[in-house]
C-alpha cells in the first residue's frame, strides 16, 4: 500500500502539478478582463506559484489518493471553465 501512496503522490505532484498550474494560467488569460498580454502574463506568473505549491501540498498531505483525487477533480473544473471561454487544444 505504501507504494501506491507515493504512486499517487507523484502523479499528483508531477504531472498533476504542471496540469493544474497549466490549466489556471490558461483560465485566467481566458476569463480575466483586459488586455491579451496582460492576461497572458498574469496567467504566466500565477502558474509559476501554482506548480510549487502543489508539489509541496502532495507530499504535506497524510494521504496521496486524496491529493489526486482533488488535483483531478480541480483539473476538470479548469477544463470546464477554459472550454466555456472557447479554448481549444
Amino acid at each position: 500500500m505504501k507504494r501506491w501512496d507515493l504512486a499517487c503522490r507523484i502523479l499528483a505532484a508531477l504531472p498533476g502539478g504542471y496540469a493544474l498550474a497549466a490549466f489556471t494560467g490558461i483560465c485566467l488569460a481566458l476569463w480575466l478582463p483586459g488586455l491579451r498580454v496582460e492576461r497572458a502574463m498574469t496567467g504566466m506568473l500565477t502558474g509559476l506559484l501554482i506548480w510549487p505549491v502543489a508539489f509541496m501540498a502532495s507530499f504535506a498531505v497524510p494521504d496521496g489518493r486524496k491529493m489526486l483525487g482533488g488535483i483531478v477533480i480541480a483539473l476538470f473544473a479548469l477544463m470546464g471553465l477554459a472550454a466555456l471561454r472557447g479554448w481549444r487544444p
